[in-house]
């Protein structure tokens, strides 16, 4: 049988995919975080790289969930708390928290494109849309908010666009999903503060 040479994966898509699954995990079957981040990543080939940037998420995440909690629980809407949204929801919210907050070289729009896209694989049919909602408001809040650059999407009103100005993640492609300031999501309203709920 000849020999195959895989190339490890350096995308930053399949290393926030593997920190997800990681911190998924560890919430859901109680594993230590070394356990879950062995298993999620024995299921792939990844460079070093990208094995440092696993590490470095979900340690962070873990270090700063409750302080990443604070920062998220007041853009939903009122009655609402984080503790009623799905696991899969608050994993993938609690991941681009962290990166909009406290990795401050990552490009916002990378961020909220990619996570917005974990969250249509791995949550409800809104969950899409709400995981946006939520992280273009916190976009607001965060030292990143000065990133400006029009996003070009005809389909989404201008009064709901937030713009950003980055440099492209050099691993990746960054998916075009539109970044709305306020969305209705089902039964999910997130809060917008210059309108009320």
């Amino acid at each position: 049988m000849p020999e195959t040479d895989i190339t490890p994966s350096n995308s930053r898509r399949l290393a926030r995919e593997v920190a997800y699954q990681s911190l998924y995990m560890a919430k859901i079957g109680g594993l230590s975080q070394t356990e879950a981040q062995q298993i999620a990543e024995s299921r792939h080939t990844l460079s070093a790289d990208s094995k440092e940037f696993i590490t470095n998420l979900v340690t962070g995440v873990i270090a700063e969930h409750e302080a990443l909690d604070q920062q998220l629980e007041p853009l939903l809407a009122e009655g609402w708390t984080l503790s009623r949204i799905a696991v899969s929801d608050h994993v993938i919210l609690h991941i681009a928290a962290y990166e909009l907050l406290h990795l401050p070289d990552m490009p916002p729009k990378v961020t909220i494109s990619q996570a917005v896209d974990l969250a249509k694989r791995f949550g409800s049919a809104e969950s899409g849309r709400f995981v946006n909602g939520v992280l273009a408001n916190l976009l607001v809040q965060s030292p990143k908010s000065n990133w400006e650059a029009p996003i070009v999407d005809d389909s989404i009103p201008e009064s709901e666009v937030i713009e950003l100005d980055f440099a492209p993640d050099p691993d990746e492609e960054p998916t075009e999903e539109p970044i709305e300031e306020s969305v209705t999501a089902g039964s999910w309203v997130i809060k917008r503060d210059d309108e009320p709920i």
